[in-house]
């Protein structure tokens, strides 16, 4: 049976926690088409690093946010001009290629001629304009991606460009591409008049099947429960899977303060600083230990960080004691500076 549900709400947590819910409790006769859309969020693969993939200090002071996915694959950004598609359907190895050509078709109404293109993109005269990944699970396909229909490109490139610190990952890097919306291929396409082309195409031997629109409140399919979704959205909210689940990585930061330079070598295992070393140009001789045993252990983040050796009690003009003869005298005189 031909199943569509769309998503009225732009919570990436909420869109990501029903995707997963429509694989968990999927009935092997159906195919389902799930159309949604998430408003200022970077999201990453299951196997990336977002500190190296995403500029999580620009995002954070855009309002935005950052989410890990199921499947693989390199990081996108979503804004409200980016329609995400999702299919679900019991696995086999030609329905990527099914669903890749549903979607060609449906660009094809608008007069837009799209390519599959290496792995998972979809090119139009020679740019990105969809990226694509899947995950199977319990051999039931799910199989999903971007349509960058009119989508802030200048912001996407700002938040998907990492800092300049030296970071050695283990993780999955994203391949970047040149990128170029549809609106830009054809002036008259919207968000909108695509979602009833994707339908429309997936349609392809005439049955036509209901339309579920869907938010946090609540479904127009009452066999959906929104509370097993909300306890599968709390782990997409959480620190653990967004970013203690990263791959194991090495980095080095230097930052100056108002009383000196500060480089940190630090390893970053499931999140958590487990070995750091501090060199410091700081009077406070005893610095880079306290900044050691301050940091050992905490989540890791290059703001917080940042923060945290702030705060630290450093002894600009640390006391010494440094033996002197006094003038006259046959014994040292002490002098504390």
């Amino acid at each position: 049976m031909y199943k569509v549900y769309i998503s009225h709400s732009g919570n990436p947590y909420f869109n990501l926690a029903f995707e997963e819910y429509l694989v968990r409790h999927h009935n092997p006769k159906d195919q389902i088409l799930f159309l949604w859309q998430n408003q200022n969020t970077a999201v990453i693969g299951r196997n990336q690093n977002p500190w190296k993939e995403c500029n999580l200090e620009e995002l954070k002071r855009r309002g935005g946010c950052m989410v890990r996915r199921l499947s693989g694959g390199g990081a996108v950004y979503h804004d409200l001009g980016n329609l995400n598609f999702t299919f679900i359907s019991v696995f086999s190895e030609e329905k990527v290629k099914e669903n890749i050509a549903l979607i060609i078709r449906a660009l094809s109404f608008n007069g837009i001629e799209a390519v599959f293109s290496g792995k998972n993109d979809l090119l139009a005269q020679g740019n990105k304009i969809s990226g694509n990944a899947f995950f199977v699970e319990n051999d039931i396909l799910c199989h999903h991606g971007t349509l960058l229909v009119d989508a802030d490109l200048e912001k996407l490139g700002r938040l998907l460009t990492v800092s300049r610190n030296k970071l050695q990952s283990k993780g999955i890097d994203s391949v970047k591409s040149r990128v170029t919306n549809i609106k830009e291929l054809n002036h008259k396409i919207t968000v909108e008049s695509l979602k009833t082309d994707l339908i429309n195409a997936f349609f392809t031997d005439g049955e036509k099947a209901p339309v579920f629109r869907i938010d946090e409140k609540e479904s127009e399919d009452d066999r959906i429960n929104l509370e097993e979704v909300f306890k599968l959205m709390g782990n997409y909210e959480s620190w653990e899977w967004n970013f203690g689940e990263s791959p194991e990585f090495s980095l080095q930061i230097s930052q100056r303060f108002p009383w000196g330079e500060v480089d940190l070598y630090i390893m970053v295992i499931d999140g958590i600083i487990t070995e750091v070393k501090v060199f410091t140009d700081a009077l406070d001789v005893d610095l880079a230990k306290k900044i050691e045993r301050k940091v050992l252990n905490a989540k890791f983040d290059e703001g917080g960080l940042m923060a945290l050796i702030s705060k630290i009690n450093i002894s600009t003009f640390p006391p010494c004691n440094i033996s002197l003869f006094a003038p006259g005298l046959d014994v040292p005189m002490k002098t504390q500076f």
